[in-house]
């Protein structure tokens, strides 16, 4: 595994450790492979604990598996799909009860509960409704549905810092051993800095107008954030928003899904 710059010298403050975690939604790539569901689960649970949030934040399933919601909580929620989404769905969760969905179709589904969170068509984040209990934290999840038909980035992808504190895009799919290069458009420098305890751990600036690179050589899922403009949430393990950030209460977080 390297870090590369081109237009600036990157500064890398911390790397690797083993395998890990990272952030989500599209990319460019040299050429394009697909994910095989080989080794994937056919079956998860997502819980909604007695609090406005999905834990796990993140998962992974086979094309055809079904996720379960289960509603710990004493308010009904939703799970609804974004506009990005390959599939449009809608879920009415009611207190104590459980729903189920099945995932016929490969791709990544980012999901929030609109009850609680705000889709913003502007940016394409999800923004937490002030009075939900975790605000200024999103209620979203994301799921990767893995399949042949799951279109990967191989080779070589792209993820933007336009003049704005946020990624794009949010989540990506990458075949393992895929350069990820991080464009940075914004005034201010920003960093990628993985979430504790993933198995990688690693931590480097992109300057103003720079950009720096990443080849992921090892499958997992990798969540980051720049710590300039979030922070970390140890009590919810959730990264939350920076007072002040161009998008709060929307954290600049990110995911890098990575297959084998």
């Amino acid at each position: 595994m390297k870090i590369l710059s081109t237009t600036h010298r990157v500064l890398a403050l911390a790397l690797f450790v083993s395998v890990g975690i990272l952030t989500a939604c599209g990319g460019s790539s040299s050429g394009s492979n697909n994910g095989s569901a080989a080794g994937m689960p056919s079956t998860a649970t997502v819980t909604i604990p007695k609090a406005d949030r999905f834990e796990p934040f993140l998962l992974e399933i086979a094309s055809g598996g079904t996720v379960t919601f289960t509603n710990q909580d004493a308010d009904a929620h939703t799970v609804v799909s974004m506009p990005t989404d390959p599939v449009d769905f809608k879920l009415l969760v009611e207190p104590g009860k459980s729903a189920k969905l099945t995932f016929s179709q490969p791709g990544i589904y980012g999901y929030y509960c609109d009850a609680h969170s705000d889709y913003d068509r502007t940016t394409g984040l999800i923004k937490a409704k002030k009075g939900a209990d975790a605000y200024p934290i999103s209620m979203y999840g994301v799921i990767l549905v893995a399949g042949d038909t799951l279109p990967l980035a191989a080779g070589k992808a792209k993820i933007v810092m336009p003049s704005a504190d946020r990624f794009e895009p949010l989540l990506i799919a990458v075949r393992q051993g895929t350069q990820v290069t991080w464009t940075n458009l914004d005034g201010d420098a920003h960093t990628v800095l993985t979430d504790p305890g993933v198995s990688i751990q690693l931590k480097f600036v992109v300057p103003a107008n720079g950009h720096a690179s990443y080849t992921f050589d090892k499958a997992g899922i990798y969540p980051y954030f720049c710590d300039a403009h979030a922070t970390w949430n140890s009590e919810l393990k959730r990264v939350q928003a920076r007072l002040g950030s161009s998008e709060y209460p929307a954290a600049m977080e990110g995911v890098v899904f990575v297959l084998p």
